[in-house]
């Protein structure tokens, strides 16, 4: 089983919390809040609010580092996006990141024109990382951890298959083998790089394996934890 460094899962899939932007009669609100945990212990919070109409939808998010964590380290990751969707499927029309580790602060934003991602970042692109107008039709990280990290209806275990770009790099995340035991359902997930990475990160390896748990109810599956090995230990996203 290969691994992977938990700060750049935490990149691609967009880890962070959505405090929404829109308002509407008809509107729907979904909140979700996590602990982040490496080698059992806690490391930090994730949490997101995802607000949703008829045809369109806003989120933002946060990760943020808690208790001792917070002594030893300086980590924050700020995300919003805005779109449309046609019910399970998002299409996002402008996305934006902030990112501060305590020794550097990075912004970027990705405006989208008929799904092509444009990139707009003081930081020049380097030499490996991906042209924009070659992924057309893929999500900004965001979007797509809203649909990893989300509770699914019965039928729908485990079908979660999305490509998303974070302005140089694209990855794609996909779930099956979906198991049931009493109350407690599993799906086995596939993170895999699948360009714009230095040959210093392919070297880490281009796929790593996960784990997401649901606990079943009547209506749907309820997301519980996602599960994965980290360079620094197995990590875990636990909702509250």
């Amino acid at each position: 089983m290969q691994k992977v460094k938990i700060r750049n899962l935490i990149g691609a899939l967009g880890t962070a919390c959505l405090a929404l932007m829109f308002h509407s009669a008809q509107a729907e609100t979904t909140k979700m809040h996590f602990d982040v945990t490496i080698l059992g212990l806690k490391a930090g919070e994730l949490r997101y609010n995802l607000e949703r109409d008829d045809t369109s939808y806003a989120a933002s998010g946060l990760l943020y580092p808690t208790g001792l964590a917070a002594t030893m380290t300086t980590f924050l990751y700020k995300v919003s996006v805005t779109g449309s969707h046609k019910g399970d499927q998002y299409f996002p029309s402008r996305y934006s990141e902030k990112s501060d580790t305590g020794k550097r602060n990075e912004e970027r934003e990705i405006i989208y024109r008929s799904g092509v991602p444009n990139i707009r970042s003081a930081k020049l692109p380097k030499p490996h990382w991906l042209d924009p107008k070659t992924q057309k039709g893929t999500l900004d990280p965001m979007t797509a951890i809203l649909e990893i990290l989300r509770d699914v209806e019965h039928g729908k275990l485990c079908n979660q298959d999305v490509t998303l770009f974070d302005g140089a790099r694209r990855v794609r995340i996909a779930l099956s083998n979906p198991k049931e035991t009493g109350t407690r359902a599993t799906c086995d997930g596939v993170y895999r790089r699948e360009g714009g990475f230095s040959a210093n990160e392919l070297k880490q390896g281009t796929t790593f394996p996960f784990t997401i748990t649901y606990q079943k109810t009547n209506q749907n599956y309820y997301f519980q934890r996602f599960d994965v090995k980290s360079a620094r230990g197995r990590a875990a996203f636990v909702r509250r």
